[in-house]
């Protein structure tokens, strides 16, 4: 038998300690993702219970919002009460239409329908969450401040609790740690 056979090479041998290493990131991973999912799947029944709004009405939303923190963001950055006191009333105070939100820029932003996204933009409006106007676009109305008061609290108090168990775990670590491959 030649020696080369026999041979493993320094580049096949896996010390103890990366072994180790490796077997402790799967179970971590696991229950790291976990924790994620069942964040998710309680983001979601509160949408649909304490908003009463379904998911896809939710995301249109969120694209409201973001739109609205952008602009809010020009002005300076906000603590979390000075958006529960200002976000509404600063968007309508500044009528700038040449950053005004659309069905047709939501409906790019999502890959949605632009019929789907006039339809549950006008629901979110008759429930006084968002108002549309053709003049001025698509905005947060004076109800999302209850939204805001209550369900970003919980959601900003839940994404908490993830992130320190994440934390605990070690997940947090290998997700900062980790790059894209």
């Amino acid at each position: 038998m030649s020696v080369e056979k026999t041979n493993l090479g320094n580049l096949n041998v896996v010390s103890i300690k990366e072994a180790t290493e490796k077997n402790k990131t799967e179970p971590v991973f696991s229950k790291g993702l976990y924790q994620w999912v069942m964040f998710v799947i309680s983001l979601y029944t509160r949408v649909r219970e304490n908003l009463k709004i379904d998911f896809e009405s939710f995301i249109i939303l969120q694209v409201v919002v973001s739109h609205s923190l952008y602009e809010v963001n020009k002005l300076g950055i906000k603590t979390f009460s000075e958006l529960e006191d200002e976000m509404v009333d600063i968007l309508h105070k500044k009528q700038n239409k040449t950053t005004k939100l659309t069905f047709a820029s939501i409906s790019e932003v999502l890959q949605l329908p632009r019929e789907t996204v006039r339809r549950k933009v006008l629901e979110l409006c008759k429930k006084d969450i968002l108002i549309f106007e053709s003049q001025t676009g698509i905005k947060l109305s004076k109800g999302y401040k209850k939204i805001y008061g209550s369900f970003v609290s919980q959601t900003t108090n839940d994404l908490s609790s993830l992130i320190n168990k994440w934390d605990k775990s070690g997940a947090l670590k290998l997700l900062l740690e980790m790059k894209n491959k």
